[in-house]
């Protein structure tokens, strides 16, 4: 039986793990053609090979204008033209603003959000050309509350989420969908050493760390991977057709309390 995005083409950054990875899955299983993308080259092949449908896996650093068209260049070829990016790629870097390095805090906003920005910008040729394509930017729910500790990664997804709304005006006249997923805490990779680092920096114990954020959820639970990559996968697909510049909360209510 034919998926629901049988035969298209997807871009997934940061996908040799976490969020990105389950999103991979999650597409291919619906019959997309996945370019995984991510700087661990490695892992973007090995997430890639479990796929079928062709997928690919390539290096990418998404601060880097030119990874950034040598991977979508790259998926092109292989697989065709780009319709639907995802951008998934990010990290987390805990400080305290007074004790921030300008450095830091450059890469946090060079890799969340300005690798947004080149990740779009690569692809919106071709979809403009077709007149049709999906945009899907992985945000946080610390892009709509904040977080202490977190100042560099809550302000670059707020800026995902802005950036999300200005690019869904500019592309809606070609049909070209833009919106973003605000995940809370979930049980990734790039999560866990966020909680660790944030013991570190505040000087407690992860266990204390841990309460608070296991606390934060009306629903008293951790959101997870397969959560989210169904929210992506609604969003890429045609049952999402009247929905542009929106920021969709998958957070178990957190933006509630």
């Amino acid at each position: 039986m034919a998926g629901r995005l049988d035969g298209r083409v997807a871009l997934v950054t940061g996908g040799a793990s976490g969020i990105g990875a389950a999103i991979a899955e999650a597409f291919a299983a619906e019959g997309v053609r996945v370019g995984v993308a991510d700087l661990d080259a490695a892992g973007a092949t090995r997430i890639a090979a479990t796929l079928g449908h062709g997928a690919i896996g390539t290096a990418v650093d998404v601060a880097s204008e030119r990874s950034v068209q040598a991977a979508v260049a790259a998926v092109r070829d292989r697989l065709g033209p780009i319709d639907i990016l995802v951008n998934s790629a990010g990290i987390i870097r805990k400080a305290w603003v007074a004790e921030m390095t300008e450095a830091t805090w450059d890469q946090v906003l060079d890799i969340n959000l300005k690798g947004t920005f080149l990740c779009a910008k690569a692809v919106l040729p071709d979809m403009i050309a077709k007149k049709r394509g999906r945009i899907v930017n992985i945000a946080s729910i610390a892009g709509k509350v904040g977080e202490p500790t977190a100042s560099a990664y809550s302000a670059s997804k707020f800026g995902v989420i802005g950036f999300t709304r200005s690019l869904a005006l500019e592309v809606a006249r070609h049909d070209i969908l833009v919106n973003a997923i605000c995940p809370g805490p979930i049980a990734t990779p790039l999560g866990e050493q966020g909680w660790r680092d944030g013991a570190v920096v505040e000087g407690v114990e992860i266990d204390r760390i841990m309460s608070r954020v296991n606390g934060r959820s009306p629903l008293g639970r951790l959101g997870t991977v397969a959560q989210v990559a169904k929210m992506a996968l609604f969003i890429a697909s045609d049952d999402c057709d009247f929905t542009t510049g929106s920021a969709f909360n998958v957070d178990g209510g957190i933006i509630m309390t």
